[in-house]
């Protein structure tokens, strides 16, 4: 490839043959791959991870750590492919993309698509600051907002996802970073395909998993995801859904107590014993006032589109019907003014809220409830004392640091929270 000039059109000939030496180093997925029987050999190389970003904006500045190229499409079709080494401006506008390089000159317009591939697989794009390993693709949403996508191989994935689920860890943290590693490549690898009609796989945030691209990247999570090449949890010949949580506050709980979701034999009630007791949510407290509780659980019943339940300015009780064997509330009964209404298991975090960080959900479902009530008999006062931070299923992170600092291999640590389940290679 050149480099006398600093960016040039590729023909389609060109564009093909830097597509058949770049792909195969991405690694690739049988189609179908999610949640098929594992076989020999059916994966090679780490598979090809899609992931949606929560990047938002119309304009997007795009640069690489070197020479890159961009192609654009239109009707699913070829626009421009360019070879570039300066930066670049992408816009949007009425669903349609603009490109410009650096000293402001188009270099195409009313594209459909925008991708951006890295001249190796060691190279890094950068969009708007934040590096990523892998091809940025964007696209436009019905809406006419913009859609980022870095699509990616499954390891460089686990590297940014590793350093802000577990934040900065110690050497004798290390084989519990590797039980992160195993985990979070096993949920990924499960929850492929999981959006119908979807252009991605997983998304950056707490709905799958953290992802932060190569924003930042530590040499102990590049060990500890190298060091598990392949490696993922099984359970009959399947992978496993690799739940897990920050701290259990002593136990974890099975799914099907947690969430309306089919039981697990690898996703039952594990006694944690003192392992993530060094976690600051071993205990907590929470304080609603009056105003506080109410608005909270209005809130909560207006986000779902609950039927009404009469005269609602008054919370006159709340208790708890059973607890899971982890110790969490199955059920909240809620009474106000002139009827009453329940709340499920894990939903109680989301109606209950936090008041001291408003916005969010309470630590855990692991709690007891003080209620304090005024002359008229409406609760003035509540406060919620409990342990634990998550939803309490599948690994405690907070405990896997714990086991490890004990001296436990992370094997163990794994095969320990996910009842039954054994470690294989895939690739």
């Amino acid at each position: 490839m050149m480099d006398s000039g600093r960016h040039f059109r590729l023909s389609p000939l060109r564009w093909a043959a830097l597509a058949l030496f770049t792909l195969p180093a991405m690694g690739c997925i049988p189609r179908g791959f999610h949640a098929t029987v594992l076989t020999d050999a059916e994966i090679i190389r780490p598979p090809l991870v899609r992931v949606l970003l929560p990047i938002e904006g119309a304009r997007f500045e795009i640069r690489s750590d070197a020479r890159c190229v961009i192609r654009t499409t239109k009707h699913g079709r070829d626009l421009e492919t360019y070879s570039t080494a300066d930066p670049v401006t992408v816009t949007l506008d009425d669903k349609r993309f603009r490109v410009r390089s650096a000293d402001g000159a188009t270099l195409a317009e009313s594209a459909e698509g925008v991708s951006v591939h890295p001249a190796d697989s060691t190279s890094r794009i950068w969009i708007n600051n934040t590096p990523y390993f892998g091809t940025i693709v964007l696209g436009a949403k019905p809406d006419g907002s913009a859609m980022v996508i870095n699509r990616l191989n499954l390891d460089h994935y686990l590297t940014g996802v590793l350093t802000p689920e577990l934040g900065e860890r110690q050497p004798d943290e290390f084989e519990a970073v590797k039980a992160q590693a195993v985990a979070s490549r096993t949920y990924a690898l499960a929850h492929l395909g999981q959006y119908p009609n979807a252009s991605y796989d997983l998304r950056a945030d707490v709905s799958d998993q953290i992802y932060v691209g190569a924003s930042q990247r530590r040499d102990w999570v590049d060990r500890a995801v190298f060091a598990t090449t392949g490696e993922v949890l099984t359970a009959g010949g399947h992978m496993i859904e690799a739940y897990y949580h920050s701290t259990c506050g002593g136990f974890t709980d099975a799914i099907e107590d947690i969430w309306p979701k089919k039981a697990r034999a690898y996703l039952k009630s594990v006694n944690d014993d003192t392992a993530c007791n060094w976690s600051k949510y071993t205990s907590w407290e929470e304080v609603f006032d009056q105003a506080t509780l109410l608005a909270a659980l209005r809130a909560y019943r207006d986000r779902l589109d609950m039927p009404p339940v009469g005269d609602f300015s008054r919370v006159l009780d709340i208790r708890f019907e059973e607890e899971t064997p982890g110790g969490r509330h199955r059920r909240m009964i809620v009474t106000t003014g002139s009827g009453r209404f329940t709340v499920d298991s894990d939903q109680i975090r989301w109606a209950l809220g936090r008041p001291s960080r408003p916005g969010t959900i309470l630590p855990s479902s692991r709690f007891e409830l003080e209620l304090e009530h005024g002359e008229d008999g409406s609760i003035v006062r509540a406060v919620a004392r409990g342990s634990g931070y998550g939803h309490g299923v599948g690994m405690c992170q907070c405990g896997m640091i714990g086991r490890a600092r004990a001296g436990w291999q992370y094997r163990d640590i794994l095969t320990h929270y996910y009842t039954g389940a054994q470690v294989e290679r895939l690739y």
